[in-house]
């Protein structure tokens, strides 16, 4: 009775030589836009699921670099810390991309539950 979705799973769908570029393009800073506003069409749930993808690991990095000048301040711990959080965003960015360019759907594992585009 475990309801979890698979961390990538392929997509069906048809998808257009732009669509494929868009949601590569989504991972890598504020390149989501591309993907959100100019669209290859109106419905592809392929780009919005990684234009979600991209906004989520944004807001990720946000986060990591306030909080990572406050954990950095530890000495060693810290240091260590900071290291690890920046890796696996990076790794998690990474095979985001692999995973689009592989005309996969791919969920990032803490926050896979979370929608900003719909």
């Amino acid at each position: 009775m475990d309801n979890k979705k698979p961390m990538s799973e392929p997509y069906t769908g048809q998808l257009t030589s732009n669509a494929k570029l868009f949601s590569i393009l989504a991972y890598f800073g504020l390149l989501w836009l591309l993907g959100l506003l100019i669209r290859p069409d109106n419905s592809c749930p392929f780009v919005r699921h990684h234009v979600n993808n991209g906004i989520l690991l944004l807001i990720g990095f946000g986060a990591y670099s306030i909080l990572g000048v406050f954990i950095g301040r530890i000495p060693f711990v810290g240091w260590i810390l900071n290291l690890a959080i920046y890796g696996c965003l990076i790794f998690v960015m990474i095979f985001g991309i692999v995973q689009a360019a592989k005309n996969k759907l791919f969920n990032i594992p803490l926050v896979n539950g979370i929608k900003i585009v719909k």
